[in-house]
Order: structure tokens, then C-alpha cells, then sequence
């Protein structure tokens, strides 16, 4: 026989289970704009309840027990975390080279304010030469062109220091992004241990995990910020614990009771990284931590990083300083091969862009490069004139390349521009597919108020209908307790 009071039992849990949904949905619609939300579902299972097994009669009475909730989950697609992971890496990588390039970009192209760059400074030194050739002797003239050449050895020495300074500011950001990670680390350990202790698995039904959903939306978006500065793998464990990888190398673990995670340090050079673990050099695959490392060590025209730039500047004031330090013979006839110093570096012969300057005696003095008067007289301009043509003459900058100046500097240019049309053309490539991805996961784990609404509509009706039907039970049991046996009385 069925039991007496088990339709108001079976109305109270539906009740009781789509109340549930509706706080469910009620907290999906209020977190709708929460950064690392996930969409949230009641799950929920019909009760099955059958006779004891040490009496064979039917189940049949005890049938029809109505709805129970299981548990909580969350709306997450694992192989669409994965794939935005993987795309987010390249992201990353291209973003923040493209960050670096747009400042050496600023520091070494013709700056916005004309006159104020390497290409303006050699077209002013060459028109002042061309001037001075005609008046040899002028000391006017000679002083605009010693004021030529400090405006370039200038420029050179500002474009130096400008990219000293970005080097210095780029190690640091890495070294705040280094940070980052082991900070990072430590969370997604300790949120292992948290959320091991809080998990609920449902083994009554297939054994799915229920756990502290706020701690695992906390969990996800930190895989989702690692995974911009490498390739980042997770492997899913036992009571909702996780294994993440960096480019294959385990560096948060969990094992039973044992919670691990590894940290990096950066080296004395600044730019390289090892594993606490092992002291092994850290590799994180693509992603923004190769591309710091990329640009802070890069010196060559293939990886052109910030090195590579400061090598293109020491060849330009090397060679500079080079070839008008032979230019302007010695007053002294009796040594015509003797040439006046005009440009100099740090007093031990070692000149880069950093250190370039004219020479002392010609700072004191701007008729320094004046020659004396032939025996005849005459006007004689020859070291002026060739002056003047050394700086359409082709000469080797480093072995890397030979031309003039002024095609040097456009090549050096050229790179860096090349260099950040081919960056951002990748870049845009990698964020259209990460934003797919992206758009593709959030169909699944975002809110949408559509859904949603419907959801609330639905779970509203069957609790008005639930809370009629306890009405009519309750018409039921009245007419049995109080009006049945009362016909003949």
C-alpha cells in the first residue's frame, strides 16, 4: 500500500529542488558581468525508492517519488579551456614584442618632431659642408659645422640612452611578470588544497564532482592569465585537484595529502630563467616570457631585439668617427698623412653611440678644422670636399652591411618596420582565432539572458504547479482524516 503522506513528500521536494534552480539562475543572472564567472546548472535526479530485499513484493507502491538535487555544476567545455589556452600563448607572445618594438620604433625612426632625428641631423651636416666648401676659411662656417657634427654624434648618444633605459625598464617588467607567475603558482596550489577539501563527489549517481564553484572560476582564471605568458597543459585529478604543466615541465602537482609547486629565478644577467626545482634552465614555450626574452637578447637581424639595435648604433658612430677622423690633414706638411682628430669615445679608443663626441681640441676651437693657406695663397677646400662626399660614399657598417649613412640608418629602419608589420600581422591572426575560441566558450560557460530567462519561467511554473499539487494532497488527506467513516453517523 502506499504510504499516506508520500505525495506531500514528493511535492515538498520538487518544491524545495526548483526553489534551488531558481536561486541557481538568480545567481548566474546577478554574476552575468563577472570577470571568470561560470554558468551555473542545478542538477538535479528522480528518486528512486524500492521495496527491502528481504521481501519480494512490488515496487510499484513506493514509485513516483518525485525530484532530488544532486549537486551544483558548472557549465565548462575542458577541450575549448584547452584550445583558448593554447592560442592565448601566441597572443601573448606577439603582444608583448609588439609592445617593445613600438617603443624602439619611438626611440630610433624619425621622431614625430621634424629635425629632431639621425636622417635630419646628416641632411644638416651635409648641407653645412657643402657650404663651408665654398668658404674654406670662414670661421663662421666651420663653426656650423662643428655644430653639425655635435648634433649628430648628439642624436646618437640620445638614441643610446633612450634604448639603455628601455633595456633597463623591459627587465624590469620581465622580472614583474617572473613574479607574476610565482605568485600564480602558489595560488593554483594553495586553491588545489582548498578545493580538495570542499569537493563533493556524487557517487550515488555517475560519480561527478560538485565543489566550491567560486574556487574553481578563481582556478580557471588563473590558468587563463598563465597561459599568456606559456604554453600551459592541465591534466584534471582526483576530488577536483589539477596537474599544470609549462611547456611539459610539471609545475603544480597534487598527490593524496602532498600539494607541490615550482617557482622561477631569473639570473644575474637579467635575462635568463631556471627552475627552483632543478636549477634548469626554464623554457615556457611561446608566450609573453619569450617574448621579453626575445627582445632583451636578441642581436642579431633575425631575432633584432633591443641588442641588435644598440649594435646598429655603435656600427653607425664607429664608422662615423672612422672615416672623417681621416678626412682633414695635420697642418704639419712634413707628415701628409697625419689626419686631425675630429671624433672621439671614452679616451681609449673605444667609440659607440653612447660615447661618440667631437674631440676636444676641436670643441675648443672651431677653427680647427680649418687648414692652413697653401704656400701660394690659394684656397685650398680639398678635406672639406671630401668630407662632403664620404657621406654619399659606401662604406661597411660591421660587416653587415655596405652603403652610405643615410641608407644605413633607412635599412636599420627598415628592419624594425618589417620587423612590426610581420609582428602585429601574426598577432591579429593569433587573437581572431583566440577570440573565437573564446566567443565559442562563452557560448557554453557565459551567461545568457535569454537562457536564463527562460530557465526562471520554467522552474517559477513548476513550483506554482508543485505548490498546487500540495494544495490538492492536502484536499486529499482532509477528506481522509476528517470526512471519511462520518457517512451514517
Amino acid at each position: 500500500m502506499r504510504p499516506t503522506f508520500m505525495g506531500l513528500e514528493t511535492a515538498k521536494r520538487g518544491i524545495m529542488v526548483n526553489q534551488k534552480a531558481i536561486d541557481i539562475v538568480g545567481n548566474n543572472i546577478s554574476n552575468i558581468n563577472t570577470k571568470g564567472y561560470t554558468r551555473q546548472r542545478l542538477d538535479s535526479v528522480s528518486v528512486h525508492v524500492y521495496g527491502s530485499d528481504q521481501y519480494n513484493y512490488s515496487s510499484i507502491p513506493l514509485a513516483g517519488q518525485g525530484v532530488d538535487a544532486r549537486g551544483v555544476a558548472q557549465i565548462r567545455n575542458p577541450y575549448l579551456d584547452a584550445k583558448f589556452r593554447e592560442q592565448y600563448s601566441d597572443v601573448g607572445y606577439f603582444d608583448q614584442k609588439a609592445a617593445i618594438m613600438d617603443q624602439i620604433e619611438g626611440i630610433i625612426s624619425d621622431p614625430e618632431v621634424e629635425g629632431t632625428g639621425i636622417k635630419s641631423a646628416l641632411t644638416t651636416l651635409s648641407q653645412a659642408l657643402a657650404d663651408f666648401s665654398q668658404y674654406p676659411y670662414q670661421q663662421t662656417n666651420a663653426n656650423i659645422v662643428m655644430h653639425a657634427f655635435q648634433g649628430v654624434t648628439q642624436v646618437l648618444n640620445e638614441y643610446d640612452a633612450n634604448l639603455k633605459t628601455l633595456m633597463e625598464q623591459t627587465k624590469n617588467d620581465f622580472s614583474i611578470a617572473v613574479k607574476d607567475i610565482n605568485t600564480k603558482l602558489d595560488q593554483l596550489s594553495e586553491l588545489n588544497r582548498s578545493i580538495a577539501h570542499e569537493v563533493f563527489v556524487n557517487s550515488d549517481y555517475d560519480g561527478v564532482n560538485y565543489g566550491p564553484n567560486d574556487l574553481l572560476d578563481q582556478r580557471n582564471t588563473i590558468l587563463d592569465d598563465l597561459s599568456r605568458y606559456g604554453v600551459v597543459q592541465v591534466t584534471d585529478l582526483e576530488d577536483g585537484k589539477v596537474q599544470v604543466k609549462f611547456n611539459g615541465k610539471v609545475v603544480v602537482d597534487a598527490s593524496g595529502a602532498s600539494h607541490t609547486n615550482d617557482h622561477l629565478t631569473i639570473g644575474k644577467d637579467g635575462t635568463s630563467l631556471t627552475w627552483d626545482s632543478s636549477g634548469k634552465a626554464a623554457n615556457l614555450g611561446s608566450g609573453a616570457i619569450r617574448g621579453f626574452t626575445d627582445m632583451l637578447t636578441g642581436g642579431d637581424s633575425i631575432t633584432a631585439g633591443i641588442p641588435y639595435y644598440q649594435n646598429q648604433l655603435d656600427h653607425l658612430a664607429k664608422t662615423l668617427a672612422h672615416v672623417f677622423n681621416s678626412k682633414v690633414h695635420a697642418d704639419d706638411p712634413a707628415q701628409p698623412d697625419k689626419y686631425k682628430e675630429l671624433l672621439s669615445g671614452d679616451g681609449n679608443g673605444n667609440i659607440t653611440a653612447g660615447n661618440i663626441s667631437i674631440s676636444d681640441k676641436w670643441a675648443e676651437d672651431s677653427s680647427y678644422i680649418i687648414r692652413e693657406k697653401n704656400p701660394d695663397g690659394d684656397l685650398d677646400n680639398t678635406d672639406i670636399m671630401a668630407m662632403k662626399a664620404a657621406l654619399e660614399q659606401d662604406f661597411d657598417f660591421g660587416g653587415e652591411f655596405t652603403g652610405t649613412f643615410s641608407e644605413f640608418v633607412a635599412r636599420t629602419t627598415s628592419i624594425l618596420g618589417s620587423d612590426i608589420k610581420t609582428n602585429n600581422s601574426r598577432m591579429d591572426a593569433s587573437l581572431s582565432i583566440a577570440e573565437s575560441v573564446e566567443k565559442e566558450r562563452m557560448s557554453v560557460s557565459g551567461v545568457s539572458l535569454n537562457e536564463e530567462g527562460i530557465n526562471m519561467m520554467t522552474y517559477n511554473k513548476a513550483y506554482q504547479a508543485l505548490g498546487r499539487l500540495m494544495t490538492t494532497m492536502d484536499e486529499q488527506l482532509d477528506m481522509i482524516i476528517n470526512k471519511m467513516g462520518m457517512v451514517g453517523r
